[in-house]
């Protein structure tokens, strides 16, 4: 959908995920407020090392985010929608 999630990092954590039967390791940030992590791929990683000046990812935690829908994301030849971070912090509450 449209909308905005306001999140804050809890802990990122390098685990082996599984996609087609093959296995890669990727980076995955986790946050409070949600149950399931985001996998990283190479343009959230760049956006969060910019967005929170390091790419110390222990230092991620605590730092809140805006994730978003992007519905126009090349992936395999097609078009889908897949979780963007986005290139500002939200502003403080």
């Amino acid at each position: 959908n449209d909308q905005d999630w306001v999140v804050t990092i809890a802990r990122v954590e390098q685990e082996i995920l599984e996609k087609d039967g093959k296995k890669d390791k990727k980076w995955v940030v986790y946050f409070t407020e949600l149950d399931k992590g985001l996998a990283l791929n190479a343009t959230n990683g760049k956006t969060l090392c910019k967005i929170l000046g390091t790419d110390e990812m222990n230092d991620w935690v605590g730092h809140r985010i805006t994730l978003y829908t992007k519905d126009d994301i090349e992936f395999g030849g097609e078009l889908v929608s897949g979780i963007r971070v986005r290139p500002k912090l939200p502003l403080a509450v």
